[in-house]
């Protein structure tokens, strides 16, 4: 018949996600979602990542986290590719004591690193906007585990953010 239980969920599909909807709104449906495709990230990071993002849940957005989430493995590959230290390392390999043993020279090179960098073949480059949010991002988490004194030094305090720069006001004509 054309009737539908009220109860009777949704199968909603995004990505290898499946979830069940059942009348939520959209936001609630998104929060679920971005729930749900964080959960997947976090899979792709170092175990001991998933403190940092438990810990700025309540004072972030599930956006935010998400985007913080690939910034921190951006980082991490970086490391894997670039750092000498870690070119046979594994992203379940590293160590929260991994990131007292870099330098500011590390991160400096990061920030070069993420000028133009190489992902699946795809060539990725960052605006002064991206790369100031990419060094939020690993500030904000170097900064966790060192308030949390889990580390004793945080090598992103002693590198200079890159400068945004005001984007020029474009007037437009009466006619």
């Amino acid at each position: 018949r054309g009737f539908r239980h009220q109860y009777m969920p949704d199968k909603i599909t995004r990505g290898n996600l499946f979830l069940m909807a059942e009348s939520k709104s959209y936001h609630e449906q998104t929060q679920i979602n971005q729930t749900l495709r964080l959960r997947e990230v976090l899979k792709t990071l170092p175990p001991f990542a998933r403190d940092y993002f438990r810990a700025m849940e309540p004072k972030s957005s599930a956006k935010t986290r998400i985007n913080y989430a690939y910034d921190i493995r951006v980082f991490f590959h970086f490391l894997m590719e670039a750092n000498p230290n870690y070119k046979n390392h594994t992203i379940s390999q590293f160590d929260v004591s991994d990131l007292e043993k870099l330098e500011p020279v590390d991160i400096e090179e990061y920030m070069e690193y993420l000028k133009v960098y190489r992902h699946e073949d795809e060539l990725i480059t960052n605006s002064e906007k991206g790369l100031s949010r990419k060094m939020s991002a690993l500030r904000s988490f170097y900064s966790y585990y060192f308030k949390h004194q889990i580390i004793t030094k945080n090598p992103t305090l002693l590198v200079d953010m890159p400068k945004l720069h005001d984007k020029a006001i474009i007037r437009l004509d009466a006619d």
